[in-house]
């Protein structure tokens, strides 16, 4: 059913996703759980697979069954450690694939030492340090954010894993993925992989119903334009209530908040042409004739700009921006900024009381202070786990609601919209969202024989049986710190009839988010270069609390490019002579994942 959906409208590139990003993490009941494997529920019992022998051989054993028989046979004396440290105190989920994949491999010890939550940047600070004293001792990882440990040759390439045969399937392993989501995660001149995504994540709006029926509000179309927007936010004040649960603070606005998936939604409406100066021309590394010579620039196709449609050439793109064919500097970034702005400028009153302080603003929602926030759809498996959880006094940060408020949540029926368009005079295109891929493992590189026990790990993991073991735990009802964000990417799993059509039911309206997207590139900072996405983040708060005018931010983000391009290149690992030639493949360039 929800294949079918997505082959009519997304195909190869669509849906369900988290990104990250990218996307960013959601804000979830993080109980102060132990993370070591020694401290995890023994649910992984129930969800094991049922025996552990090789079937027998039989003449009418399918050639499958029979690749298995024989992979199970070479693999009986593997051995070793592995140590999944991804972030997250799902304790439970990754305990039971661990203790599955040990039942297989009695000599093989899997420990499960998660990190939990505390922002995007926390982690990704404590991997790097992973690395400083040499090879690391973590195995699994994963985040979208990992540049600069892959141009130092310090993660694994997964594609020659591609192509081997996966021992849990009998088939070669690129073949349990959809197609549509390796091809959003890998470079597709090389076939270089660096991020293995086995989820998918969608990021929407969701607001309580009974909140927008007292407000007046009767009519909430799939994908709503800003000014509706805007206007029920005037209307849902005036009616006493928040109009969104947002958190304000730096990181929040430049890293695992949700601010970033509207700004960048929002850059993507008024900057969809700069794909026509950052394609690949004839005679580029990167220009692919079956594709590229069909292509023609249409901003009504949200999947205009997708991998399979139009190749991108990061050299042209970089160029522009030197060349100014790109800029910042002009009405048309102050024109975004004051649509933006009519929602969350604090003089508005539509954001909560300390906004630009508030590190998690979910309690505002599920209390029923607050009337909608940005999610993803995660909000559908874990919202009534989630009330109980602040209820029980279980939620870690409920500072933004009082206690008596946090004893008294109940659960109320939530609805979901597509993120707004806005229109006005340079507005490019409709909106679009994260419909991506979700989950970005990755492998630290060590020797031969480490990363392919690693992998085969790995391999299981996004097996039928591995994803079953996986979801079954994710979507306990028991496990607070479950829940999952869209439906797997792993062919042959189903997920439940409920939560099937549940998840089908979401509109899809496109993905900003793509390998050398180069609106995305430009949407908060560039190319995700820590300093340049800090410094935004500053002239963001500044914005909302009515420092900076929305020309002078338009001024002040033509600076930041400026004054980093230096650093932003050798982030990059490019020369300044590599911008002069489009032709060639800068040869410290890594393409795939979300760059």
């Amino acid at each position: 059913m929800f294949r079918q959906k997505l082959g009519i409208l997304m195909v190869p590139l669509t849906v369900l996703s988290l990104l990250l990003a990218a996307c960013a993490p959601a804000t979830a009941p993080q109980a102060p759980a132990a993370t070591q494997a020694s401290a995890a529920p023994t649910a992984a019992k129930a969800a094991a697979p049922q025996g552990t022998a090789a079937p027998a051989a039989a003449p009418t054993a399918t050639p499958g069954v029979v690749a298995i028989q024989k992979a199970e046979q070479t693999q009986a004396e593997l051995e070793g450690e592995i140590v999944i440290s991804i972030q997250s105190n799902d304790v439970q989920t990754y305990q039971a694939l661990a203790d599955a994949y040990m039942k297989l491999h009695p000599k093989v010890k899997v420990l499960v030492e998660l990190r939990p939550p505390g922002g995007e940047d926390s982690y990704l600070q404590w991997v790097r340090t992973q690395f400083a004293a040499g090879t690391p001792r973590v195995s699994i990882i994963e985040n979208p954010h990992f540049l600069d440990l892959i141009q130092e040759g310090r993660i694994l390439n997964w594609g020659p894993y591609m192509n081997k045969v996966n021992p849990y399937t009998g088939k070669k392993w690129e073949e349990s993925f959809e197609n549509w989501a390796l091809n959003l995660t890998r470079d597709q001149t090389t076939g270089e992989l660096y991020y293995l995504p086995y989820m998918s994540n969608q990021t929407f709006w969701v607001y309580n119903k009974d909140a927008f029926k007292k407000a007046g509000i009767t009519d909430v179309p799939p994908q709503p334009t800003w000014d509706q927007f805007v206007d029920w936010c005037k209307k849902l004040k005036a009616a006493g209530y928040t109009c969104i649960a947002q958190e304000g603070v730096t990181d929040r606005i430049w890293g695992g908040g949700k601010l970033p998936w509207l700004m960048r939604s929002a850059m993507d409406q008024y900057r969809r042409s700069d794909v026509q100066l950052a394609r690949c021309q004839p005679g580029d590394w990167c220009y692919q004739e079956a594709i590229d010579s069909k292509w023609k620039y249409d901003p009504t196709d949200p999947r205009n700009d997708d991998p399979d449609k139009v190749s991108i050439n990061v050299v042209r793109n970089l160029a522009a921006l030197k060349d100014k064919k790109i800029t910042f500097d002009n009405e048309c970034t102050a024109e975004m900024m004051d649509k933006i702005g009519q929602i969350f400028k604090i003089e508005n009153g539509f954001v909560p009381e300390g906004f630009l302080g508030l590190k998690d603003s979910y309690p505002l929602f599920l209390t029923g202070k607050a009337a909608m926030r940005l999610d993803t759809g995660r909000i559908f498996t874990q919202f009534e786990k989630d009330v109980k959880a602040l209820a029980e006094g279980a939620y870690p940060d409920a500072s933004a609601v009082s206690g008596d408020q946090a004893k008294a949540a109940t659960a109320f029926e939530i609805g979901t919209f597509a993120f707004p368009s806005i229109e006005g005079k340079c507005v490019q295109g409709k909106a679009r969202a994260n419909e991506l891929p979700a989950g970005y493992l990755a492998l630290p590189k060590k020797d031969r024989k480490q990363n392919d026990l690693e992998a085969d790990f790995t391999m299981f993991w996004t097996s039928p049986q591995g994803m079953k073991i996986y979801l079954a735990n994710k979507l306990d009802p028991k496990n607070l710190q479950g829940g999952i964000q869209g439906p797997t990417i792993i062919k042959g799993v189903e997920l439940p009839e409920k939560w099937q059509k549940i998840f089908g039911s979401q509109p899809f309206i496109g993905n900003y988010e793509k390998p050398g997207a180069p609106a995305d590139k430009v949407a908060r900072g560039f190319w995700f270069y820590e300093p340049t996405k800090r410094e935004w983040a500053i002239m963001v708060q500044d914005f909302f609390a009515g420092k900076l005018s929305s020309k002078d931010f338009s001024t002040k983000y033509q600076k930041l490019l400026e004054d980093n391009w230096d650093g932003l290149l050798k982030y990059l690992n490019f020369t300044p002579d590599d911008i002069q030639h489009p032709e060639k493949r800068p040869p410290g360039w890594v393409a795939g994942g979300p760059y």
